[in-house]
């Protein structure tokens, strides 16, 4: 500005020197001279005095009328000679429609001094030229009505509008020197309730010209001001009318009140910003090359105190302090190289709602429509983005992360957040590197560092996380798991890598590891917890994109689980499932699970699983006691696991049930189709703690079972296909079984075992063979209760139908001796299913003890059957020979007894011919049942005893030989249960003359009769032969000594009516009986004669007859013989009418006679009959006929039998009473 004023009175000096010269020289110049001088005169006396108050007056006229506001001018001063204006106190009031209505004026601008000195070049120039202008004190009163309107909007309305007339060319000008001093802004918004002051502002610009000798010289403007506040400072230098517009401006700030200063954004913010202090140190320079502009800013840019809400004023965001260092911004051609950008302590507010989204997610409002093709081009265009940082710090930040979207808010957190990046670029092929560090709020740190290029599309990253707390993770998981997570963390080792450069984007993750401990999860039924120590997944390589999986291995360790089996069948850890709802359709996972469910599936491969040091507890509450199962320890292994379900799994398995015993297993496992072959090792497994599953069809508990198995076990197929084996040695062993009803062992063993089993299954049935069986230390407890209940027959629980049968059976096993009680035999029922072959190699027997007790009698009676030891050969179901059995004990430990013979007892119709033995058996100890059922007690006995049984097509055929060596019952008992039968008798008839009694008891059957039992046959037989004893003691002894087939005559001896001699068919009887009384000589014998009138009368009158007619004879003999006696006397039948004539005729009653008077010749017939009828016979002649009978066998029994044992008893007259088929005219035998 200097130069050009130099220059402007060097011009003007020259001319004046020309002019005077050219006034000396002519008169002429000289009036012009005076003339001018006077002009001049004039006009300063109009400048100085005439001008000012007329320029005030119309200048307040024109500014009132062109503001539509009271203007008002304090002083005007004019020099017009130097052209100086100056004006005091100017003052703008605010236009009337601004104001209020109780209100008549308010200020609008007021300026306390306007100086402006125009130049006299502008007379030349033809271009107004001001010299200085100066602005002193401005003042201005801004006021904000609403978002568009402000008191000053109607002069931008006015002023705004285009001229009717515009010109070409534009105005030339040219201002030097402004200088605007103390100005002041007092700005009131009243649509934000808000004031402000912008003071102490200075505005200097040295000149702004556009005429052509000055566009291409620099403007440096500069500018001070405080804005509520905040020092702010610009300094530069522009060329504003050159075509280059070549301008540079350093703009500085010094914690500038970023919340008022972005309240009046052109467009309003989708943020609030609560605070922040900008300061700022910036070279921004503008060219134009052609019609190209550019804009390049440089420096440094530091905002503190950041503190950002949403328009509800929520957090967003907030920092201690943002620095950026600009090396070279060209937004116009979308170049951006920074040096650095420091964040120091960020706090970022990340929320999501109820449909998915983010908080930041909705300040960016509703996506825009497509673009138009125009644009679209347009766009396509521009020049890439090359975005260049060297260096981005993140120091000590946290990210607070409330998430709503689940059914349960989650919160998490980030904190100590270090983030460093250097080198990036949007354009730059070396990768950028990085380098993360933080800790979760609730525990845990995260770490991540790698590099990626966006250029290349892909990135990699080395990512580590220790020890994050999984409970804070439970709203993520609670959709799928009906479970609170309480305790656990997770770690990881995993380096990743990322491609986006195909449209199929490539993730993949390499070797590292996933870990995780102190898992435990509480489930929501009320359940017991699921508890996990550690596990540890050990990964290979994972490509999401081609949905294939390798890892090493997966290790779980201290895993512990409760199962239940609930009464409805569930498993309630199903439940740990969760319910399975979908989420919401905008969230992230849910799209990524669409995602994945679109894809194919997913190719795996584990090398190993396994399961170490886990406990398990399971139980089942579906059995009317529930099962329980502890399993610890228990560890699995499984191998080459792979999504391939067809290849075989190496398992192998190792647990401890109950701490009773252990089982291992090692084999392969097939899942699709099933199978499976293990070998199999079971140690002493508590095989027990199965009795619920099938305890509740018996009246008795398991105690103790202990399982032993080695061999190889295999499973394949499903349904008719199914094939199952297992091939080895198995045992039962420590079996203990409890009567439920009286809480006392009822049976149990030491081993039961099959060696060498091989046992297989599939379409054909079961097939079972074994080596051998051993059944060692084995004992049973029979017991008849105090209601004469067996528990053996109540031993398998029956339904409402079987419990009729169990009444009927307890009556029954009252009213029999428990001794020969024994279930009755049932045919099997029909199946469809195939025949099991079964096989068994040899049968083992080894110190069994058997023990029966009876509760029913009174007093109660126990036997042991103790050191049963023996052998059964080889059997089955398709045997053709029989097995030998070879079986020893001993009964009450001293009473042997064996068994021996073949046995075959598998096949269709079993068959067995076997003999048993029982020797030395002590008869008192069954003295208890001879009082209760016979009366009298057992003071004195053995028992021996040789069954042989018989069964061969389901027809049994056994003969019981027993042998009773010197019974001897004590004094008799009453009681009612007692028989009524003659006991002393029947054994006295029973035993022979060394007191032995030696009987057999053949008996026989058809298994195929349901009805068919052999107790019932043996007890039936036997009280058959006691009531024989009784009703027919003589057809016994028939049987047991030979008497043949009309045995049950030997009761009584017949005689020919009216006759007391024996026949020799009598004699013959009589013999019989001599000689079996002879061997019992307990046995006394009773003689009853027994007459019938009907019968016996007429015999007793032929008998008369013949008596008559011999003794006729006799006197006739007696002349010649007197020794002749009646009986043996013989008639021929010439001589039986001679003698019967004379007989006739000595005989002493009315005859018949003849004409004269002579007895009159009757035939023989009527002679007899005559003789008949008038023969002596009466009641006292039937007794006497009595008496010969029972004479006559006493006395044919003389010599034979004892005569102290023969009693003749009163005779019976008549008939009465006889039951059998013989005569009446007998003599009946008692025996006592």
């Amino acid at each position: 500005m200097a130069s050009l004023n130099k220059t402007s009175l060097t011009s003007a000096g020259r001319g004046l020197i020309d002019r005077a010269n050219a006034v000396a020289s002519s008169n002429r110049t000289r009036r012009v001279a005076i003339g001018l001088v006077l002009f001049v005169i004039v006009i300063g006396l109009l400048g100085f005095f005439a001008a000012p108050p007329l320029i005030r007056h119309i200048a307040e006229q024109q500014i009132s009328a062109q503001l539509g506001r009271p203007a008002t001018i304090g002083r005007i001063a004019l020099n017009p000679y130097t052209l100086s204006f100056e004006a005091d106190h100017v003052h703008i009031g605010e236009a009337q429609s601004n104001l209020p209505a109780d209100s008549r004026s308010s200020d609008f601008i007021d300026i306390e001094r306007l100086i402006v000195l125009p130049s006299w070049s502008s007379l030349f120039r033809l271009a107004p030229v001001i010299n200085e202008l100066k602005i002193d004190s401005p003042r201005f009163h801004i006021v904000r009505y609403d978002a568009q309107r402000f008191n000053f909007s109607d002069l931008i309305e006015k002023f705004s509008k285009p001229s009717a007339k515009p010109s070409d060319k534009p105005a030339r000008f040219s201002v030097s020197n402004i200088r605007i001093a103390n100005g002041r802004i007092d700005f009131d918004d009243r649509l934000l309730k808000t004031q402000h002051v912008i003071d102490q502002w200075s505005v200097g610009i040295p000149f702004i010209a556009n005429l052509p000798s000055t566009t291409e010289l620099f403007v440096t403007p500069s500018l001070q001001a405080r804005i509520d506040g905040s020092p702010l400072s610009i300094k530069g230098r522009t060329k504003p009318f050159a075509e280059s517009r070549e301008s540079e401006v350093a703009v500085q700030l010094d914690g500038l009140d970023l919340p008022q200063i972005v309240s009046y954004a052109p467009e309003s913010l989708p943020v609030a910003v609560k605070s922040g202090k900008l300061s700022t140190d910036l070279d921004v320079s503008f060219s134009l090359t052609g019609d190209a502009p550019v804009v390049r800013i440089k420096g440094t840019a530091d905002i503190a105190d950041i503190d950002v809400t949403d328009k509800q004023n929520a957090p967003l965001f907030a920092a201690q302090s943002l620095h950026v260092n600009a090396v070279n911004l060209e937004p116009l051609r979308n170049v951006y190289q920074l040096s650095e950008i420091k964040l120091s302590q960020p706090d970022v507010k990340l929320s999501r709602d109820k449909t998915g989204a983010f908080n930041f997610q909705k300040l960016s409002g509703p996506p825009a429509n497509n673009p138009p093709a125009a644009e679209t081009k347009a766009a396509a265009e521009t020049q890439p983005l090359d975005l260049s940082i060297r260096h981005i710090a993140i120091d000590q930040g946290q990210v607070a992360f409330n998430d709503s979207l689940m059914a349960q808010p989650a919160q998490l957190g980030l904190k100590a957040l270090d983030v460093t990046l250097d080198d990036f670029s949007t354009l730059g092929k070396p990768p950028a590197r990085y380098v993360l560090k933080t800790a979760l709020d609730h525990g845990g740190t995260l770490a991540a560092s790698g590099g990626f290029t966006l250029p290349g599309k892909d990135a990699d990253a080395k990512l580590t996380l220790a020890d994050l707390p999984l409970p804070p993770l439970q709203p993520y998981v609670a959709n799928a798991l009906a479970a609170r997570i309480s305790d656990g963390a997770l770690s990881a080792n995993l380096p990743l890598h990322v491609d986006w450069s195909t449209p199929e984007p490539s993730i993949q993750v390499g070797a590292g590891d996933v870990s995780l401990k102190s898992l435990k999860l509480v489930p929501t039924a009320n359940t017991a917890p699921v508890a996990l120590a550690s596990a540890q997944a050990k990964i290979t390589k994972i490509d999401v994109a081609a949905r294939t999986a390798a890892l090493e291995s997966v290790t779980l360790n201290g895993l512990s689980v409760d199962a239940k089996r609930l009464k409805d069948g569930s498993i309630d850890l199903a439940a740990l499932a969760g319910p399975h709802e979908t989420a919401p359709e905008a969230s992230a996972t849910h799209k990524v699970e669409k995602a994945n469910a679109a894809g194919p599936a997913w190719r795996y491969q584990i090398a190993q699983i396994a399961l170490n040091d886990s406990t398990a507890d399971f139980t089942d509450e579906t059995t009317p006691t529930p099962v329980k199962l502890h399993i610890a320890p228990l560890q699995v292994s499984v191998k080459q696991v792979t999504d391939d379900l067809t290849k075989p799994l190496a398992v192998d398995g190792r647990l401890t049930m109950n701490g009773k015993g252990t089982l291992a297993t090692a084999g392969t496992l097939t899942i699709k189709p099933l199978s499976l072959a293990l070998h199999v090792d079971a140690s002493q497994l508590d095989a027990s703690a199965f009795e619920p599953y099938f305890g509740s069809s018996l009246n008795a508990s398991l105690s103790s079972a202990l399982l032993t198995a080695n061999g190889d076990a295999s499973y394949s197929g499903e349904g008719r296909t199914l094939k199952a084996g297992y091939k080895g040695d198995v045992s039962l062993s420590n079996v203990r079984l409890i009567d439920r009803v009286s809480s006392q062992p009822l049976a149990g063993w030491n081993l039961l075992g099959l060696t060498k089993l091989n046992a297989r299954y599939d379409e054909k049935g079961a097939d079972v063979e074994a080596a051998r069986v051993t059944f060692a230390n084995f004992y049973g407890r029979v017991l008849l209760d105090a209601q004469g209940k067996l528990n053996l027959r109540d031993i398998v629980v029956k339904d409402k139908t079987g419990g009729k049968a169990t009444a009927a059976t307890t009556a029954t096993a009252a009213a029999e001796p428990a001794p020969v009680a024994s279930a009755p035999v049932v045919p099997k029922a029909a199946s469809t299913s195939p025949t099991p072959n079964l096989r068994f190699g040899q049968l083992v027997l080894q110190n069994g003890r058997v023990t029966y007790t009876d509760n029913f009698i009174k007093p109660n009676f126990t036997a042991n059957l103790v050191a049963i030891t023996g052998t059964i050969g080889a059997f089955g179901t398709h045997s053709t020979v029989s097995a030998p059995v070879d079986v020893a004990a001993k009964l009450n430990a001293n009473g042997p007894v064996s068994i021996k013979g073949t046995v075959n007892p598998l096949i269709a119709k079993p068959a067995l011919d076997l003999t048993a033995s029982a020797h030395d058996v002590e008869l008192p100890n069954i003295s208890p049942y001879s009082t209760k059922y016979a009366g009298y007690p057992i003071t004195k006995g053995k028992l021996n005893v040789d069954l042989h049984y018989q069964l061969a097509d389901d027809k049994l055929s056994a003969n019981n030989h027993l042998f009773i060596d010197q019974l001897t019952f004590g004094d008799h008992v009453d009681n009612a249960t007692a028989t009524k039968l003659p006991v002393r008798l029947a054994v006295s008839l029973l035993k022979n003359s060394r007191g032995e009694i030696d009987v057999n008891i053949p008996i026989s059957g058809s298994l195929s009769n349901p009805e068919f039992s052999v107790g019932a046959l043996v007890w039936k037989a036997i009280v058959n032969l006691l009531e024989r004893a009784v009703t027919a003691p003589f057809s016994l002894l028939a049987n047991a000594f030979g008497g043949g087939k009309n045995a049950e005559e030997l009761g009584y001896v017949e005689f020919d009516p009216g006759s007391s001699t024996l026949s020799d068919a009598g004699k013959e009887k009589l013999d019989t009986i001599a000689k079996a009384l002879a061997d019992k000589p307990s046995i006394k014998m009773d003689l009853s004669a027994r007459v019938d009138p009907a019968v016996d009368e007429p015999g007793l009158r032929a008998a008369y007859v013949d008596r008559q007619v011999k003794l006729a004879k006799m006197k006739d003999a007696n002349d010649d013989n007197p020794n002749i006696s009646p009986s043996t006397i013989t008639l021929s039948p010439d001589e039986y009418t001679k003698f019967l004539t004379k007989a006739y005729k000595d005989a002493d009653f009315k005859k018949p006679r003849n004409m004269i008077g002579m007895t009159k010749t009757l035939p023989d017939a009527e002679m007899k009959a005559a003789l008949a009828a008038n023969a002596p016979i009466d009641e006292a002649a039937l007794g006497t006929l009595a008496q010969k009978r029972a004479s006559a066998v006493k006395a044919y029994f003389d010599g034979k039998i004892d005569s102290k044992r023969i009693f003749i008893v009163s005779p019976h007259m008549n008939a009465d009473g006889i039951k059998d088929k013989g005569a009446p005219t007998r003599v009946d035998f008692g025996l006592q």
